[in-house]
Formats: structure tokens, sequence, C-alpha cells
């Protein structure tokens, strides 16, 4: 685990999406997104030297969305420590299996595009929903914002103590599975099912965004530098890519 303070980690050796660990101060720890079926192995290894190993030392897992590179251990992950998953109403219903799914486009995108695209569309995350949110205040001091259009329930997840945003993959930090430079853009349309209004839903937050000192996006750097005045800047660019340079290699 890639520790960047006290409150944030990064599972190491991720590849898939970035896998967080907010830690609050009262000691519960909240699992935001937790990669690729296929990265277990790794994930487990990771949340074991962050000393997350028995039940119990979960206080719950949180989705940004329910892609399969973003969920795909939430099941296991909530057998093995008995915590609950928590999702986004318009996307319990898909992930949970009771709902059909419709499939992702195709010829919009790169050929490593369409492969992705065909991973999500054949082999989806599946797991119960304990609890199912809506956007809005939720407990322990975290924010849930609508980033719907990426998948159905889409958001990004503000926590207001450490001023820190999870924007999943409607608002990038880089280009996966690269860390070492920063690079704003906003969702792709290949894993879009509305690629549009997950944009506009993103630029509107990002005008009227709450204080934010660090961004943890679903693929791409820890941003903690001047991290509010890049997603202003990248913000008056209308979501332009934007590329900055990374202070350190991960």
């Amino acid at each position: 685990m890639w520790q960047y303070n006290r409150h944030i980690g990064l599972a190491r050796g991720m590849i898939a999406s970035n896998t967080w660990l907010l830690v609050d101060d009262h000691h519960r720890r909240f699992l935001i997104d937790n990669g690729h079926v296929a990265e277990r192995p790794v994930l487990r290894l990771a949340l074991w030297r962050a000393g997350i190993r028995r039940p119990g030392d979960l206080t719950a897992i949180l989705l940004t969305h329910r892609h399969c590179d973003h969920a795909g251990n939430a099941r296991w992950l909530r057998e093995h420590f008995r915590c609950p998953v928590v999702c986004h109403k318009f996307d319990a219903p898909l992930l949970a299996g009771e709902q059909p799914r419709g499939r992702l486009k195709r010829g919009i995108g790169t050929k490593w595009e369409e492969f992705l695209a065909g991973l999500e569309d054949n082999y989806p995350a599946r797991c119960p929903v304990d609890e199912v949110i809506d956007v809005g205040p939720w407990r322990h001091n975290l924010v849930y914002y609508p980033a719907y259009g990426h998948s159905e329930g889409s958001v990004m997840i503000y926590h207001e103590p450490t001023q820190t945003l999870f924007s999943g993959d409607a608002l990038l930090s880089g280009v996966p599975p690269l860390r070492f430079k920063e690079r704003f853009y906003l969702a792709v349309a290949t894993f879009s099912i509305d690629q549009a209004q997950c944009h506009r839903l993103t630029l509107d937050f990002l005008r009227d965004r709450p204080p934010i000192r660090y961004l943890c996006s679903g693929h791409g750097p820890f941003v903690d530098q001047q991290t509010d005045e890049k997603l202003a800047k990248f913000y008056a660019k209308g979501g332009a890519v934007l590329n900055e340079p990374k202070k350190r290699p991960d």
C-alpha cells in the first residue's frame, strides 16, 4: 500500500484501476473501488500489508460505479471481511444482477478500449448491495455527487474533513496503468453509456466544487499539489485534456 498521508493509501500493484483506502479520524477504514477479479491476490497482499486481515477490519466498500475493473472484488471483500457494499441506487440492481444491463459502444475507441469493453460486457462484476445510496450527504462526513452517464449510477465521493475527492472514472488524473504523469480528462466514450451527460455533470460539479486538496481518481496518479488550482484551470478549459508534470514517480 502506498501511504500518501495518514488518511489516504493506494493499493500497490493494482493495474486495472486505482483502489483507495480512506482512514478517517475515528479509525474507520473505507475501501473505495476494488479492482478487477484477476487482481485479487495483489489486492489481498496490499490489504494484508496495510493491517486489513480479518472480519471487521474494513468499515465499508464504497463504489464509484459498477464496472468490473472497479467492483470486481466487491463480493469477495464483502464475504471475507463481512463489511457492507455501498452503491448508488441506479447501479445497485445491475451490480446485483436484478436488472439487465446494456452493452458498451463499439467502433468508437482504440483496439485496446474495444478489448476492455468486451471484458465488461461479457464478464461483469456481480455482488449483492447492502446499502443503496442517492447523491448528497452520507454518513461519516462523506458526500456523493452525481456523475451519471459513465455508468447508470456513477458518482464521485467527497470526504469533507480531508477535502479529498474520489472521482472514479468521471474525472481522470492519468492514462492507465501509468501513474507518473498527470493528465486530466473526463469520462471516456467507449466505457460510458452517456458520455455527454457524465461530462456535463462533472463540469457542473467543478464549477461549484467544494475545496479539493487531494484528488484520487479511478486511473492515474494521486494529486496532492495545487489540486484546486489545477481543477480550476481544467474547468476553465471546458474539460479539455490538461497535461501537468508529476513531481515524483510512484
